[in-house]
């Protein structure tokens, strides 16, 4: 697969280094800040960048995909452009910033692999919760709490958001409309609705108070009207980085936390002995697409997963 970078910032690097792991030959980038093109295209040996997204139109009959690594605000417009000029699409979560314009993917998508990067779905501590809940084991589901809580906005754990744009442009309104719901919420409503198939929006539980969402509790619906309390914030002060779930049932309950372990999920039977539970970890995104560009293998989380995310955050934020 031949792929041009669009957005070479931190997530733009990330991803190069995982395409290129898979043997993807990076022959083209897009940036309009020139530090990030050129350190990017050094680093990688790209020879071939613009500073604006208009030009992708020079690399027709020369690639097969773009991924879209921009600021949410700007992820229609590049992968609209992506779309009509016939490359397959990898895209930075969330989808759009509306759901009007993820309609619009939709419609000029015509069949061409088009994925969402919710990479969480490649924990193998998820898939170990997937196995369990497909079992029955848990008994009927009484409540779920599914939450994604990182500190950056305060601790600075990765990075003055002042001073570093990679987390400056979080916080800017005119970037990223949902904050924290649209960035980490946007994970957690995957998850969901991977896990149980149907999510369902009640109602907000937070007291919205800063321009930009740094924290959020909603309360929702999954599968068969379990209720659900989902939460994510931008400000926790006990996780730089913590995707956490928990399913109650009638005879076991499920726990998952992503900073205590990756891999495993602990299951405690009403008044038996908490075990763990393991599985394998499933293909990455980064394979998944590769995999449906080159040998046309379809894979998910695609453009229907990503439009389904929209249509709650869209409900969700207001």
């Amino acid at each position: 697969m031949k792929l041009i970078m669009i957005g070479c910032g931190g997530m733009g690097t990330y991803q190069a280094k995982k395409f290129i792991e898979l043997g993807v030959e990076l022959v083209g980038a897009i940036d309009h800040n020139d530090e990030h093109r050129s350190h990017f295209c050094s680093t990688y040996a790209v020879s071939e960048a613009y500073a604006d997204v208009d030009q992708l139109s020079r690399f027709q009959g020369r690639a097969d995909a773009v991924s879209c690594c921009l600021p949410d605000a700007f992820h229609h417009q590049c992968c609209l452009l992506a779309l009509q000029l016939g490359f397959a699409v990898f895209c930075e979560k969330p989808l759009c910033t509306s759901l009007e314009q993820a309609r619009q993917l939709d419609e000029a998508s015509f069949n061409v692999p088009f994925m969402v990067n919710f990479s969480k779905r490649s924990i193998p501590a998820l898939a170990a919760a997937q196995e369990v809940l497909n079992t029955g084991k848990l008994g009927a589901l009484m409540r779920v709490e599914a939450m994604y809580l990182q500190s950056w906005q305060q601790s600075h754990v990765w990075g003055d958001p002042e001073q570093d744009f990679r987390w400056k442009w979080r916080l800017l309104p005119s970037y990223n409309r949902g904050g924290c719901l649209a960035d980490l919420g946007s994970h957690l409503l995957d998850l969901l609705l991977l896990l149980f198939g149907s999510v369902c929006f009640v109602k907000t539980l937070s007291t919205v108070t800063d321009q930009v969402l740094i924290e959020y509790q909603g309360e929702l619906k999954v599968g068969n009207d379990v209720p659900c309390i989902l939460g994510c914030s931008y400000a926790d002060k006990q996780s730089d980085d913590s995707l956490q779930l928990k399913v109650v049932g009638t005879q076991a309950t499920l726990e998952m936390n992503t900073s205590l372990d990756r891999k495993q999920i602990l299951v405690a039977p009403g008044g038996g002995e908490s075990y763990h539970v393991s599985a394998p970890a499933p293909p990455s995104t980064y394979q998944t697409f590769v995999r449906w560009v080159d040998l046309d293998q379809a894979g998910r989380p695609n453009l229907e997963d990503g439009l389904s995310v929209q249509g709650l955050l869209e409900e969700m934020i207001g």
